[in-house]
C-alpha cells in the first residue's frame, strides 16, 4: 500500500510546507518538543532570542566571533575555557550565544571528554540551537581538519548540516580576493564542507567589531536559514529518532527485496525447458510451446 505525504501540515497555528518525507517524519516524531521562534509573534509578546551555537577547532577565532556578534567582550579569547553562555542584542535582535569548547587537530583522536563537552554545549541552548555557526579560518582547509570535523559532526547526526552555517574568520585577509575565489581554489575538502552546509556561509573580520553591517549580514543569513527549516531548532534527540526510523525502514525494505528475489528464484527453478524438435523455432516450457523469433 502506498502512502501519500501532504505538501504541508499545520502544527498549532503554524502552517509548514513539508518539502520532503523526512521533514514530515520530524514533525510527527517530536512536534511537542519543538519550539518555533515565531510562536509568540502577533500576540503582543517579544519573540524569543535567536539561539546560536558557535563551534570549531581551537585557535580559529571562535570566541572572537561571539564577541564580534555581541559587540562586546563576552567570551574569553585566551583559549582553554569551558562552554560559555552570553546574552545580548544586535540590531534589535535578542540573541543567546553559546561558545562551545574547541577541539584539536588530531583526526584520529576524539576524547570522551570532548564528546561530553559537545553534548553539554547543546544542552546550554535548551531546547536546542536555531543555528550552529561552524568557525573556519580563511586559510587552507586540510584533509586532517576535515576528518576531525567529520568525527564531531557524526555525533550530532547528518541532520545537523541543515542547521549549520560556516563562518569564515580572518576576513581581513581577503582584501581584493573574493570569498568565491577562495572557495573555488581551496581544494576538494573545503568543497566538501560547502556542499554539506549547502553553501551557507558568511565572512567576519574580528579585527573590526565596530562594523555592525557584517554582523547584520550574518544574522540575516541565520534568520533565512531558520525560515528554510520551517522555524525549527536543531534537536539531537529528534534526529537520532529519525535516523532510527529510517534504519528500521531500510532493513524492512531489504528484507522484502530478499524475499521477492527468493520467490523469483524458486519460480525460475520450477520451470522445465525442453527442446521441441518437431516445431521449428520453438521450445516447450512446462508443456507450453514458446515460439522463438530470430533477427538478423
Amino acid at each position: 500500500m502506498s502512502v501519500l505525504f501532504p505538501l504541508s501540515v499545520t502544527v498549532g497555528q503554524i502552517h509548514i510546507p513539508t518539502r520532503s518525507h523526512s521533514q514530515l517524519v520530524i514533525l510527527m516524531l517530536d512536534q511537542d518538543h519543538l519550539a518555533s521562534p515565531f510562536d509568540s509573534q502577533g500576540n503582543g509578546q517579544v519573540a524569543p532570542a535567536l539561539r546560536l551555537l558557535i563551534m570549531g577547532q581551537k585557535r580559529t577565532g571562535k570566541s572572537s566571533v561571539g564577541n564580534t556578534i555581541l559587540g562586546r567582550d563576552a567570551f574569553n579569547t585566551w583559549g582553554g575555557a569551558d562552554n560559555a553562555v552570553a546574552h545580548g542584542e544586535s540590531g534589535g535582535r535578542q540573541l543567546m550565544l553559546v561558545d562551545a569548547c574547541g577541539w584539536g587537530t588530531n583526526e584520529n583522536l576524539f576524547p570522551k571528554q570532548e564528546k561530553l563537552e559537545l553534548i553539554n554545549a547543546l544542552s546550554l541552548c535548551e531546547p536546542g540551537p536555531h543555528i550552529l555557526l561552524l568557525v573556519i579560518p580563511l586559510l587552507y582547509f586540510s584533509h586532517s581538519e576535515k576528518a576531525a570535523l567529520q568525527k564531531r559532526m557524526e555525533i550530532l547526526t547528518e541532520g545537523v548540516w541543515r542547521h549549520t552555517m560556516v563562518v569564515f574568520t580572518l576576513g581581513d585577509r581577503l582584501r581584493n580576493y573574493s570569498i568565491q575565489d577562495h572557495i573555488q581554489t581551496a581544494g576538494k575538502d573545503l568543497q566538501w564542507l560547502m556542499e554539506k552546509c549547502r553553501y551557507r556561509y558568511h565572512v567576519l573580520n574580528n579585527k573590526m567589531p565596530q562594523d555592525r553591517q557584517q554582523v547584520s549580514g550574518l544574522l540575516d543569513r541565520a534568520e533565512d536559514m531558520l525560515m528554510e527549516n520551517g522555524g525549527w531548532h536543531f534537536s539531537l534527540h529528534m534526529y537520532c529518532r529519525l535516523e532510527e526510523e529510517w534504519s528500521r525502514r531500510e532493513r524492512e525494505m531489504k528484507e522484502r527485496i530478499l524475499e521477492r528475489q527468493d520467490r523469483v528464484g524458486k519460480t525460475s527453478r520450477g520451470l522445465a525447458v525442453v527442446p521441441n524438435h518437431s516445431q521449428k523455432g520453438g521450445v516447450h516450457v512446462n508443456d507450453t510451446l514458446v515460439k522463438l523469433v530470430y533477427h538478423g
